[in-house]
């Protein structure tokens, strides 16, 4: 099983890379967005930092992340998207809660809010949207572990792609999960 996991993050890892080396892009990217810029092909990207909540000395139950669409990227509907959550036990597909909107349960994904909505509140991440997840997933994250999140929109070539490390002390909330 531990071998099973450590070859799909591995040939996750290495689809990313390949796909970055396929091609350069020198578009600018707002300031706001991600320090890390998109990938080719990609239509989202995180916004801001991966913060966690969970038990204070113990492990990271939730999960929030902030995306917004690549500029210049087609519209993505939420309802569409697959979240994938991996760390160095298990892997699991996230299920989206009922109607999409809410705190999830263990398993699941929901939308918590947007920041800057465009007309009347929908499932469509638009230009300048950025739409707040909650990850909840079966397994908790414990101090200085890694995880990978793959966030992945239909009819996309690249995923959006986060690795990031847990703090090594964990507090109820606010848990800053840091990149490689």
């Amino acid at each position: 099983m531990r071998y099973q996991f450590f070859i799909i993050v591995t040939l996750l890892i290495a689809a990313v890379f390949l796909a970055g080396c396929t091609e350069e892009d020198h578009s600018p990217i707002a300031e706001t967005l991600s320090a890390e810029p998109p990938l080719p092909g990609q239509a989202l990207v995180l916004v801001g930092d991966v913060t966690g909540a969970g038990l204070a000395g113990g492990t990271i139950d939730t999960i929030d992340i902030t995306v917004a669409l690549v500029p210049g990227a087609r519209p993505v509907d939420m309802e569409k998207i697959s979240i994938i959550y991996a760390d160095t036990i298990k892997t699991e597909t996230l299920i989206p809660v009922e109607g999409y909107w809410g705190n999830p349960p263990q398993g699941c994904w929901g939308i918590l809010n947007v920041v800057d909505p465009v007309g009347d509140q929908n499932n469509r991440i638009e230009d300048k949207e950025q739409f707040v997840i909650r990850l909840n997933p079966r397994a908790f994250l414990p101090a200085k572990r890694m995880v990978v999140i793959v966030v992945r929109a239909p009819a996309v070539a690249t995923p959006l792609t986060i690795r990031r490390f847990a703090p090594a002390e964990i507090a109820a909330q606010g848990n800053i999960l840091t990149p490689p």
